[in-house]
């Protein structure tokens, strides 16, 4: 993965933007799409997907305590396809009230797991992981409460915090311990998806993509700013704003097939699981391949 150099970033952002893709809404009456009420959530979701795609809500018992997913922002799924959440030093599956994992005493700000499978932490201004005996600090953060997420074998993205320009820059935590600095976007970065060959990161209301290879490459403009991002393996990109959801495809094709809420968006298993922000709830599609099958056919103009 290419690393980026401050003053290279910038002038290609500021000086080399192509036109943005036109994002369209799969309506009710497109072939091959239907309209569904998300049943529990919301009477203000609009919801269109592939007729493929099964669509189905995730409740919370219960009995089991407060409902992270009303509040967290520090949210994954397990290798074993579980939706687990962070509350204060422990991780917890949703809707279960006994940990999955503690820290002891260290309040887990973000959390992602790897793609060899190992669970990387944040914990307010460190990296750290879970051993046999108990928490393992790594090094400290560039800024306190960072977000991460994986990026190739052996990197993984960290990125936000609280503090400007800090958190315009994205970093590349490597095996090796050390932390390098991989963009300095022109304003906060609100999310980050890839898979070490291609990134995508979200800028406010602006998706711009890092190739290997390739110049940088502004995307999208929505019409409010993406909060998560998340890909596939089979390539394309899931977003989510703060109204509404979508994917894109490899070959620039976009549409939303929610609009009214947002949310945090992972990807696992052949699913897509959506965790609505204020809802408690999480939605969960599947396969997520009708989507990539279903935009590559053409998306009806509305």
């Amino acid at each position: 993965m290419k690393r980026l150099l401050l003053a290279e970033a910038l002038i290609v952002l500021a000086g080399s933007l192509v036109a943005a893709a036109h994002v369209q809404a799969a309506p009710p009456e497109s072939p091959g799409a239907r309209t569904s009420a998300v049943a529990g959530v919301s009477a203000g979701l609009q919801l269109a997907v592939p007729k493929d795609v099964h669509v189905s809500i995730l409740l919370a018992p219960p009995g089991t305590g407060p409902n992270l997913a009303l509040t967290t922002r520090a949210f994954d799924i397990d290798p074993d396809g579980l939706p687990v959440m962070a509350a204060g030093a422990s991780l917890k599956v949703f809707g279960s009230s006994k940990p999955l994992a503690t820290t002891g005493s260290q309040a887990i700000s973000d959390f992602a797991w790897m793609r060899d499978g190992s669970l990387l932490l944040v914990t307010h201004d460190h990296l750290a992981g879970l051993g046999p005996h108990g928490l393992l600090l790594g090094p400290n953060t560039p800024e306190p409460d960072m977000e991460v997420r994986p990026a190739g074998k052996d990197d993984a993205y960290i990125f936000g915090g609280v503090r400007q320009p800090a958190n315009q820059n994205i970093y590349l935590f490597g095996r090796d311990g050390r932390i390098a600095k991989f963009l300095f976007a022109p304003a906060p970065v609100t999310a980050v998806a890839g898979d070490g060959a291609t990134t995508y990161v979200g800028v406010g209301r602006t998706l711009i993509r890092l190739r290997d290879g390739h110049p940088i490459k502004v995307l999208m403009h929505m019409h409010s700013s993406l909060i998560s991002l998340d890909m596939p393996s089979f390539g394309g990109l899931f977003y989510a704003t703060k109204a509404s959801v979508g994917y894109l495809s490899k070959s620039g094709k976009a549409y939303d097939f929610l609009r009214g809420q947002g949310g945090l968006v992972r990807v696992h298993g052949g699913a897509l699981y959506l965790l609505l922000q204020g809802s408690g709830r999480i939605i969960r599609f599947s396969p997520v391949r009708a989507f990539a099958d279903y935009v590559s056919a053409g998306v009806p103009e509305p």
